[in-house]
């Protein structure tokens, strides 16, 4: 029955390897061997074949199509000058530009005629679906000088494409395909062939146009050579995904074809049978000869065969560019393997059995002993050998009991009580305590008691009494652990290990007290942690907690006596003595230890930590006094930029009384209405018109003058009156914006506070309702901190702002945590490119880049662009050319009052903005 079950196992995976390979279900790691295959076996291209990339940026340049054509024909003359015997001229020709450039083009090819081929494109639409391609011919008057070529590199159904096409009939006549027509002796017999992707794409020789034009190199080079003037890849429509390479520029797919034919290497696929017939000469060999072999050997035999077949599979494609998936023999072998394991766990399965019913024999003659202890049970008898044993007395042990000497088996501990108890009858019936260590490096805690009991026997048949002594046992180390723990958690901080505030209270009492009852000098150092959130937000709390523990390793391998944690990020060291020279150089040697790089689990991160400090004789003797102080002089120094050090001075409490100040001001202003908006025009950079404004608030206090937003705006976060101001600036804003005749669009910065702590969508519905302003005429700005941190519970509150008609707009983008893969999942309307980035057009060339990037993906995604700081007319110009819709900036103006702010919008758009107009 067992070995029927094993041979319909052997079949099904013969089945399910060879439908496997019949079906491609392993087309995906086929794939992945071949790219290794087609890395090892590389080899260089013949150099016989050169391509001159022209870029899109160098035709958008030009800014006209027949400019364009103009380009190709100087290509053209150039490169028959050089002595080229080939060339292909890879540009629809398919219409005319009405410029002369198609004259220009048309001359060129009639010089080279004889030498030059044009390319007839097949319809895109055609190539996605793998339908019979339809194919747009040049003009007559290129074609009939210059004969077209196909470009006939075919995609399989998952989008890689592995087949080039010899040709294709175009209006009943056959044209032959680019590598075809530069390779007509070469061109195997039939429709398509594989191009072999060994065949290294570094080494195709590739000559950017420009140098061509201008001089830059030696077109000497190109004499006697194949030259193909091709659009590099940077564009989706000249990309292609290959193996080995994954996107590559059309151009050079066609000259990997063209080698392949040039270097005689058209692949030869052996098809599925053959994949279906090694399966089967496989499956075979096993039933015959390895069905009762044992698992290590069947798996290096697996092994090694699998090796052989894939070395072979190599030296076919490398010498002979014969190809062959092996995928399928793999899983076979696999499979085959797990059929011999599942024979070998079933032997095994049989023999533990037996011994399970012998051992069973034996346990019934003490199963009522075992049965009515608890734990660990060891019963001995007269001669010292146990009995019967439980499992957790084994365990514990590390072996099986059972027919062992006590002394060779047991503690010491154990071996007198239990002996005590068989010669003299001496019970132990209170639970005692011991220490063992039964294997290595682990110490347990043990409570046990020795019972005696009379059993019947063979020796009490043969007139001897029938005593055991019971060796009950529990572990209660977790229980002492526990207690251990709990005593520790109460002076330490269970996360770092470090002192917690109570047991840093007491040592620094104890440093300071002396036993004639004098007070010694202390110093505190209380050090704080810079960029933990970053750690967090990027790497995950888990990683920040291990942060944290190198920290205090590091400050307790700095030389400190005490070393505790106080809170989040801020920990407290102390040393004996005064504030004196070396205290600066003691917190600086602290901040440089904790500055150094960390590395965890495969990452790292570099922090930076401010320090503040005092001592028995600035603050006192009262250990709470000397940390509030200390803690003062950290708030300061945190405040400062890099990574400071601040001892603590009288005037600091005046900082504290500050921020208390600040925040009973904001209260006050808020109920006084000392706030103001003003706003800043967002404009149309296609008709320089005004189309929205962004609300921005202003504090002006009575005896203070106006406060910059940089210092109240941060207060109101820290105290969270943050909610009500941004809910009056939402409320205000939509009031006074509805009342203006131009239905401009308005702009409201939103907190990520107001998110979390208040109800965001119900301000936005009543100052919507009371102010009676379009819902589809405000914007909400979020920053990218909100999504990284609250995504889940924001995301569902902006979505349901997005149903009321309310736009979502993205600010700042760019400068914190966005991605690509990340943008297109959140519900965001409109992207504002920070200013950052802006600020270096037009001459940053990494900044156009990565604004065109920026557009190129909103535009795709379906959002709109704002782009923030646009300071001069050129980087208006730039941004307009590069596709950006709106702009905002002191270019168009500064934020200003309400009434300012209507009047710049209703004046004529000639005069709305100095010093000059985009156009």
């Amino acid at each position: 029955m067992t070995q029927s079950r094993h041979l319909l196992a052997i079949v099904v995976v013969c089945v399910f390897a060879a439908g496997g390979a019949a079906f491609d279900a392993f087309r995906f790691i086929d794939d992945a061997l071949w790219n290794v295959r087609f890395s090892i076996g590389s080899r260089p291209a013949s150099g016989d074949l050169v391509l001159i990339d022209v870029d899109p940026s160098d035709i958008i340049e030009l800014q006209s199509a027949s400019a364009v054509r103009g380009m190709y024909a100087s290509v053209v003359d150039i490169v028959l000058g050089a002595g080229a015997t080939d060339i292909v001229v890879e540009t629809r020709l398919s219409a005319s530009t009405g410029g002369s450039g198609d004259d220009l083009l048309a001359a060129a090819l009639a010089r080279g005629a004889g030498k030059v081929r044009t390319v007839a494109y097949a319809s895109p639409t055609a190539s996605r679906s793998h339908e019979t391609p339809t194919f747009t011919r040049p003009l007559g008057r290129f074609s009939s000088i210059a004969p077209p070529v196909t470009m006939a590199a075919l995609p399989d159904a998952d989008g890689v494409v592995r087949h080039y096409q010899t040709g294709a009939n175009i209006e009943g006549r056959f044209v032959p395909s680019l590598a075809a027509a530069l390779n007509p002796g070469t061109v195997p017999d039939q429709d398509s062939f594989a191009i072999d992707f060994s065949i290294d794409a570094a080494t195709v020789p590739v000559i950017e146009v420009g140098d061509v034009l201008n001089g830059r190199i030696d077109v000497g080079q190109l004499a006697g050579k194949q030259v193909v003037i091709a659009l590099s890849g940077a564009t989706l429509q000249q990309s292609v995904l290959v193996p080995r390479f994954g996107v590559i520029s059309g151009g050079v797919v066609q000259a990997l074809a063209t080698e392949t034919l040039r270097q005689g290497r058209p692949l030869i696929e052996t098809g599925i049978w053959t994949q279906i017939g090694i399966v089967v000469a496989v499956v075979s060999a096993f039933i015959f000869g390895c069905t009762r072999v044992a698992v290590v050997p069947l798996a290096l035999g697996c092994a090694g065969c699998a090796v052989v077949l894939e070395l072979l599979v190599l030296a076919l494609h490398m010498n002979s560019a014969i190809v062959l998936d092996t995928t399928a023999v793999h899983v076979a072998l696999v499979g085959l393997l797990s059929v011999g394991l599942v024979r070998e766990l079933e032997i095994r399965g049989l023999s533990i059995m037996n011994a399970a019913q012998e051992r069973d024999s034996m346990r019934g003659i003490l199963s009522r002993v075992v049965a009515d202890n608890f734990d660990g049970v060891v019963v001995v008898d007269t001669r010292h050998r146990v009995r019967a044993a439980s499992r957790f007395a084994c365990e514990l042990m590390g072996s099986d009991l059972v027919g062992q000497t006590i002394e060779a088996s047991l503690p010491g501990t154990f071996v007198t009580a239990l002996t005590a108890a068989l010669g003299e009858g001496k019970t132990v019936d209170e639970a005692a305590e011991i220490r063992i260590a039964p294997r290595e490096s682990e110490e347990r805690i043990i409570e046990y008691v020795v019972t005696i009991s009379e059993a019947a026997s063979e020796e009490e048949s043969a007139g001897q009494a029938g005593r055991v002594a019971c060796l009950t046992f529990r572990d209660i180390t977790e229980r002492r652990l526990s207690e251990a723990r709990l005593n520790y958690l109460a002076r330490h901080d269970a996360q770092t290990g470090a002192l917690s505030r109570i047991a840093l209270v007491e040592a620094l009492q104890d440093m300071m007290s002396t036993s004639d009852g004098r007070k010694r000098g202390a110093t505190v150092f209380l050090v704080g942690v810079h960029r933990l959130k970053i750690v967090n937000d990027t790497l995950g709390y888990g990683y920040g907690n291990r942060l944290l523990q190198q920290v205090v390793t590091r400050l307790q391998g700095a030389g400190t006596s005490v070393v505790a944690r106080l809170e989040g990020n801020s920990f407290a060291v102390l040393r004996e003595g005064f504030l004196g020279n070396d205290a600066q150089d003691f917190a600086r040697a602290l901040i440089t230890r904790i500055s150094r790089p960390y590395a965890m689990a495969g990452h790292h991160a570099i922090v930076g930590a401010s320090v503040g400090m005092t001592d028995s004789e600035l603050s006192g003797c009262d250990p709470d006094t000397m940390i509030r102080h200390a803690s003062m002089a950290l708030s300061v120094a945190a405040d400062r930029h890099g990574n400071a050090v601040v001892p603590f001075a009288r005037e600091m409490t005046e900082r504290i009384r500050h921020k208390q100040d600040m925040e009973v001001a904001l209260r006050a202003a808020l109920a006084r209405g000392e706030f103001s908006i003003h706003y800043q025009p967002q404009v149309d950079l296609e008709t320089n018109a005004v189309v929205g404004v962004e609300a921005l608030v202003r504090w002006t206090h009575p005896q203070l003058g106006r406060i910059s937003p940089g210092e109240f705006i941060p207060a109101a976060e820290e105290t969270g009156l943050i909610i009500d101001l941004g809910r009056w600036i939402l409320k205000t804003a939509c009031m006074e914006v509805a009342g203006w005749p131009q239905p401009v669009r308005l702009s409201v910065n939103v907190s990520p506070m107001q998110f979390e702590y208040g109800d965001i969508v119900s301000d936005v519905r009543d100052a919507l309702a009371s102010s009676g302003l379009s819902p589809e005429r405000l914007d909400i700005e979020i920053t990218e901190g909100l999504l990284v941190t609250e995504t889940g519970h924001a995301i569902d509150k902006l979505d349901r702002l997005r149903k009321d008609g309310v736009r979502i707009a993205l600010d700042d983008f760019g400068t914190g945590y966005s991605s690509l893969s990340y943008l297109g999942r959140l519900p965001v309307d409109i992207i504002k490119i920070d200013q950052s980035f802006v600020r270096g057009l037009p001459d940053d060339a990494e900044a156009t880049a990565i604004i065109r990037a920026v557009l190129m993906l909103s535009e795709s995604l379906g959002k709109g662009v704002i782009a923030e700081g646009i300071e001069t007319i050129d980087q208006a110009w730039v941004l307009r050319l590069a596709g950006c819709q709106t702009g905002q900036g002191y270019f168009f103006g500064r934020p200003a009052s309400a009434a300012d702010t209507l009047a710049a919008i209703t004046a004529p758009v000639e005069d709305r903005f100095e010093p000059g107009k985009l156009d």
